[in-house]
């Protein structure tokens, strides 16, 4: 680690072994260094809470942690000790983990274009907060019969995948809105649901999107011992019913997350095999069990007010199923299909080998059908793009639509493969393909079989 201090209002300069970048001084940015690719060297600088950097070459960024006499910078480097480029500008788009080569610049919609998606994406929020907020009033308050109930149940669990992928998505990212506190604030909404923000910003941020199906790494893929999901990971007798049981261990992902896997993650400072990059402060971790108590009490303490706790619980556990089954099959199709590669920890994935990474890990998925395409796309939150989102995750997926048919001509003009399921019920059947490939006793197993 290098440590360098210097005076608040002069320029400052980082020497790493073989490059040397100036640095100068800016207001509170809205940039997070906390989008850092995991597993490289680090160099550490001292500064002022509150204050971010700009790199000579023109891109900011915002110290990683702060206290009330200093804070630290986090800037990896890569192997040949040059300081990389892993964090992009303000108002810039592609992923934190490379900036924008030519496949991505070729995508990429215009200025303009990006400004009135991201106005479609703040009505589509405005719009699916009403829905929450009616189906949920009407399944607590209503004085009706089961059905109807049952049946606002079903808007609200649909209500919630769309928060989920349309708005706590885009503002964990930083693509919900050009102002950094704004799309942290809609990046909360992933405790409204019962998952820390905070925690799934390193899982999914760091480890899946800077790793995509890189075994070890990206925890995505990672549901072992139920299931086997890559030809590197080993093999259990019972995945040969994976292809079986899987649909339905689906839906109790997001029940897991909420009841285990974050408090697994607070009480060992780990994601999987992964150390947080800094352990979470107490302020952190009081805004981690706020969520998690705000959670329960307008999903679980306010219905019992005014039903019995049994049947409060089971529709809890319905809609939690419901939801954790569509969220846990949206990624799926894009990664975990036969369409898709897997690769070892060596696997080059960073610089000039980031974009072709991408596009043999991820896929997109397409339908013929205008009123389904439509559905999906909205209650998916643009994920049916997951390759534009996995090469631009900063843009807000109200402009996938326009990146798609730009990133497929200019991959078919390169000769680059790009990945796409033709219909929705395509990408099923490759999933289900992949599962019971995935379940059968393999010959010589990278990791090795229990018998």
């Amino acid at each position: 680690m290098i440590v360098v201090s210097s005076d608040a209002r002069n320029t400052a300069r980082m020497s790493a072994p073989s490059t040397v970048t100036s640095w100068r001084w800016l207001k509170p940015g809205t940039v997070d260094a906390r989008d850092v690719p995991p597993n490289l060297r680090l160099f550490e600088r001292v500064a002022r809470p509150g204050s971010r950097f700009a790199r000579s070459d023109g891109r900011v960024v915002r110290p990683w942690s702060r206290s009330r006499s200093s804070a630290r910078l986090i800037v990896s480097e890569d192997a040949r000790g040059g300081v990389m480029t892993t964090i992009t500008a303000p108002h810039a788009h592609p992923s934190p983990a490379q900036p924008a080569p030519s496949l991505t610049r070729a995508m990429m919609p215009t200025a303009a274009e990006i400004a009135r998606g991201r106005r479609r994406l703040h009505r589509k929020a405005g719009y699916i907060s009403v829905l929450l907020a009616g189906s949920y009033g009407a399944l607590v308050f209503a004085p009706v019969g089961f059905w109807l109930r049952a049946l606002f149940g079903l808007v609200l669990a649909v209500a919630c995948v769309s928060l989920a992928t349309g708005v706590m998505h885009d503002g964990n990212h930083g693509a919900f809105s050009t102002n950094a506190r704004v799309s942290r604030i809609a990046g909360w909404s992933s405790d409204l649901l019962g998952a820390s923000s905070y925690l799934w910003r390193f899982k999914h941020n760091k480890l899946h999107h800077g790793n995509t199906n890189v075994v070890g790494y990206d925890t995505d893929i990672d549901q072992m011992p139920f299931a086997r999901l890559a030809p590197q990971q080993p093999w259990k007798p019972w995945h040969r019913y994976q292809h079986v049981y899987m649909w339905f261990l689906y839906g109790f992902l997001t029940l897991q997350w909420f009841l285990l896997g974050d408090l697994r993650t607070l009480r060992s400072g780990k994601v999987g095999d992964h150390a947080l990059p800094v352990r979470p402060r107490r302020r952190d971790v009081a805004l981690i069990s706020f969520g998690k108590l705000l959670h329960l009490t307008w999903a679980l303490l306010i219905p019992m007010l005014f039903h019995p706790w049994w049947g409060v619980l089971a529709f809890y556990l319905s809609i939690s199923w419901l939801v954790g089954f569509l969220l846990a099959n949206i990624f799926q199709l894009a990664h975990c299909v036969d369409r898709a590669e897997f690769f070892t920890p060596d696997a080059p994935r960073r610089g000039a080998d980031f974009e072709l990474h991408q596009l043999r890990t991820t896929v997109d998925i397409r339908c013929k059908v205008p009123v389904v395409r439509d559905a999906l796309h909205w209650m998916m939150g643009g994920l049916d793009h997951q390759v534009e989102h996995h090469l631009a995750p900063k843009l807000p997926h109200t402009t996938h639509r326009l990146a798609g048919p730009r990133l497929e001509a200019v991959c078919r003009e390169a000769g680059v493969t790009y990945r796409v399921h033709p219909s929705i019920t395509s990408a099923v059947r490759s999933h289900a393909r992949w599962l019971r490939a995935m379940g059968r006793r393999p010959i010589d197993p990278p990791g090795g079989i229990t018998p």
